[in-house]
């Protein structure tokens, strides 16, 4: 079965919509690349979120997909999620998580897992979740201590932070080393529902 085709709009759309796009996609062809974003561009694509520079890729808020891979024990989070770019002059001047970038990205997303088999991607169904207040909490614990590590001596540390942490983001090798902002794959398996 052929997926349905999903009409394209200038408009960013809403996240019920883009959750209801996801439900109805089958297995999509997808090729391998070292581009680990691929992944989420076709997901944008096939769901009607144009690329733009908008903060935010649907009107109110976030899209996120992330790998599982198969164990011995069924499948699990294959790594962590990409949230945002870390700007350190950002850092310093944006004080709580809640006015932060990162704060704005994950006040709502869209959750959605996939699976790769070879050429092929199954998307899971996805997870809309809005930061309750005890999430908003445990998360601004975890981006006031990457704020005052780095407020102290101007280093940034992946190990600093239980479910959010940053680390280097990039081509490597003797590219110029830029950080981001990524959820730890605790956050997956401690507040997202095991939809997959």
């Amino acid at each position: 079965m052929e997926n349905p085709p999903i009409p394209v709009t200038m408009a960013r759309p809403l996240i019920a919509d883009v959750a209801l796009a996801v439900s109805r996609l089958e297995a999509v062809h997808c090729p391998k690349t070292t581009n680990k974003g691929i992944v989420g561009l076709l997901c944008e694509k096939l769901t009607g979120i144009p690329t733009s520079s908008a903060k935010l890729d649907c009107m109110d808020g976030e899209v996120k997909v992330f790998p599982l891979k198969q164990t011995k024990t069924g499948l699990v989070p294959k790594e962590t999620i990409a949230v945002t770019m870390l700007n350190k002059s950002h850092l310093q001047a944006q004080d709580t998580f809640e006015s932060s970038d990162c704060g704005t990205k994950l006040k709502r997303v869209l959750y959605v897992p996939y699976l790769r088999e070879g050429e092929m991607v199954k998307f899971f169904p996805p997870t809309d979740l809005t930061l309750s207040p005890e999430l908003t909490a445990t998360l601004a614990k975890d981006y006031e201590a990457i704020r005052a590590g780095f407020l102290a001596d101007e280093t940034l540390s992946s190990s600093t932070g239980t479910y959010l942490q940053t680390r280097t983001k990039g081509a490597g090798g003797s590219a110029p080393k830029t950080r981001a902002y990524y959820l730890r794959t605790q956050f997956i398996t401690t507040f997202l529902p095991k939809t997959w």
